[in-house]
């Protein structure tokens, strides 16, 4: 399977078991340097269930960028990454005592994925698209209009941007395969801002899953944190229930589970078996502190 993710290369700079602040410093367990973004993630977690992959981002030229080209090639995956004059996105991850994390995120060159273009998209069975800026977006629909239909498979994780502006993502959201998204997101893709939880019962999510489909033939992944996740095939939604594990760190989950159903969904799983490998790869990745499991920028 030929899987092509496009979205964010970023490096994070995470720092775990942080505590409410009380002065001016604090000791914190741990401070590292990591790969990330969702294209990157996803990237690395389906060429670990052995997909060839070619990861669409772009990076500046700078030591961070070239860490992250580095990384991508030790694992096998082909970068079409191109240098920009904008410095490579950071985020800082600030991970509480109970592994949730929370990001602040400096985009930089991550928001022109796209400028010169996607080669060799055309030979993809599986295109993955993580949270692009509205521009990136604009250049990829550009690019897939220019494509002969084929039996690509194409699936959407929206972003910040188009979560803000649902309208904003109507191009793709139409296109998609399949839409991924979370029950907040999906509820507020419905319009409906009076959702408190990000675990809603089944029933719930399996109601905003049937509102979010725009065609035949579509799909629609939710996925509820500790509840588990409902994937709606267009006709009717299976349900799977999370894995109880103790989490150092919360971030990656969603690329993890959202990337490994992909993979196993294009190659023709069931919906519970794909939902079950999805499950297994998030309960993984919640169980280490970087966004994904290929280890430091820096071997």
């Amino acid at each position: 399977m030929q899987f092509t993710t496009i979205g964010a290369a970023i490096v994070d700079i995470v720092v775990s078991r942080v505590r409410p602040m009380r002065a001016a410093k604090q000791d914190v367990e741990h401070i590292g340097l990591y790969a990330g973004g969702g294209a990157v993630n996803a990237a690395l977690n389906v060429a670990a269930r052995g997909a060839r992959v070619t990861v669409h981002a772009c990076v500046g030229r700078d030591l961070e960028g070239d860490l992250l080209r580095d990384i991508l090639r030790r694992h096998g995956i082909q970068a079409a990454i191109p240098d920009h004059a904008l410095p490579t996105g950071k985020a800082v991850v600030m991970v509480d005592e109970a592994g949730a994390a929370r990001a602040y995120a400096q985009r930089g060159a991550s928001t022109w994925v796209g400028e010169q273009g996607f080669p060799g998209l055309e030979t993809a069975d599986v295109v993955y698209v993580t949270g692009l800026s509205l521009e990136s977006q604009a250049w990829l629909e550009q690019a897939l209009a220019r494509m002969a239909t084929s039996r690509r498979r194409l699936a959407v994780t929206p972003g910040a941007r188009q979560l803000a502006d649902p309208q904003a993502l109507r191009g793709l959201w139409e296109r998609a395969d399949l839409l991924c998204v979370n029950a907040r997101e999906a509820a507020r893709l419905c319009g409906d801002m009076s959702l408190d939880t990000d675990a809603p019962a089944p029933d719930v999510a399996r109601d905003l899953a049937r509102r979010l489909l725009r065609r035949p033939g579509q799909s629609v992944l939710v996925t509820l944190g500790q509840g588990g996740a409902l994937f709606h095939d267009g006709e009717q939604g299976h349900f799977h229930p999370a894995r109880v594990v103790a989490p150092l760190s919360t971030i990656g989950a969603g690329d993890a589970f959202a990337s490994a159903f992909v993979h196993a969904w294009a190659g023709g799983a069931a919906p519970m078996e794909a939902l079950a490998a999805a499950t297994d790869s998030a309960a993984r990745v919640i169980q280490v502190i970087p966004a994904n499991l290929a280890g430091p920028l820096r071997t």
